[in-house]
C-alpha cells in the first residue's frame, strides 16, 4: 500500500491577514466546523479563518465531525467540508447536519466536487480546492450574513 504525503506551507497575503475581522467583543465570533481528512488542509483553515476572526473546530472525518457537531451544535455557525473522505463523504455529512439544523451554512471545498444540483439542498456553496483563499472568506461571510 502506497501513501502520498503532502506538505503545506501557507503564507497568507497581508490583505488576508489584515482582512475584515469579526468584532468578538461586540458580538460572538462565528465558529466554523472544518472537516477534511488532510491535516494540512485543516491547518490551512485554522490559519486562514483564525486570522480573520473566526473560531475553528477541526475534524478529520465525517464521523468525528458528527460527534463534535452533536456536542457543540449550539456554537457552530457554519461548516466547511471536503467531499471525498473515508467512511462518510462530505455529502453524507451535509445531509446529517442539515437534517439537524436546516439553516446551517455548509460550504463544500473539494478537488472533485459534485455538481451543485447533486448536493442541493444540503450544501449552500461548492468551491474547488485551489480557489483563491479570499473566495472562501467571501463566500463564508455572505452565507453567515444571510
Amino acid at each position: 500500500m502506497a501513501f502520498n504525503v503532502l506538505s503545506y506551507s501557507v503564507l497568507l497575503p497581508s490583505r488576508l491577514r489584515a482582512g475584515r475581522k469579526w468584532k468578538c467583543c461586540a458580538m460572538k465570533c462565528p465558529t466554523v466546523l472544518c472537516v477534511d481528512d488532510d491535516a494540512g488542509i485543516r491547518e490551512l483553515y485554522q490559519a486562514l479563518l483564525g486570522r480573520n476572526g473566526y473560531q475553528v473546530i477541526a475534524a478529520s472525518n465525517g464521523r468525528n465531525a458528527l460527534r463534535l457537531f452533536h456536542s457543540k451544535e449550539k456554537v457552530i455557525d457554519a461548516v466547511i467540508l471536503d467531499y471525498e473522505m473515508p467512511g462518510m463523504n462530505g455529502l453524507e455529512l451535509a445531509v446529517h447536519l442539515k437534517g439537524r439544523q436546516p439553516t446551517l451554512p455548509v460550504i463544500m471545498i473539494s478537488g472533485s466536487p459534485p455538481l451543485p444540483a447533486e448536493v442541493a439542498p444540503f450544501v449552500d456553496a461548492t468551491l474547488g480546492k485551489g480557489v483563491p483563499l479570499r473566495h472562501i472568506l467571501d463566500r463564508l461571510e455572505v452565507l453567515l450574513a444571510s
